[in-house]
């Protein structure tokens, strides 16, 4: 993996700035939840970032996530009831992947 740091210069090769990881999310009795992410190493500008859910039965069924507020530094990862139900739910060590790339 290939992050920018001052004074490097610009390459193809340098172009295809990406990272991955899965983080662990656990709630009690919510509709919506939040998560601050951050990348190991800094990008050069705000990456693309996508998401997802990994399990997709019991509590997590009904749920979707987003990234918001995505930095050169991290993201806040977004999870929210995607059926529009107000019913709360408890996640305990739900897997949500994401992937960021310049």
């Amino acid at each position: 993996m290939t992050h920018w740091q001052s004074g490097m210069y610009i390459t193809p090769a340098r172009l295809g700035e990406r990272e991955s990881d899965e983080v662990a999310v656990s709630f009690v009795d919510l509709t919506s939840h939040t998560q601050v992410v951050t990348f190991a190493a800094p990008f050069a500008a705000p990456p693309h970032v996508s998401t997802q859910i990994v399990s997709g039965s019991g509590a997590a069924a009904r749920w979707e996530s987003r990234p918001i507020n995505i930095s050169t530094t991290g993201f806040t990862l977004f999870l929210y009831r995607g059926d529009g139900s107000v019913s709360p739910s408890t996640w305990t060590d739900v897997p949500v992947q994401w992937i960021a790339v310049l």
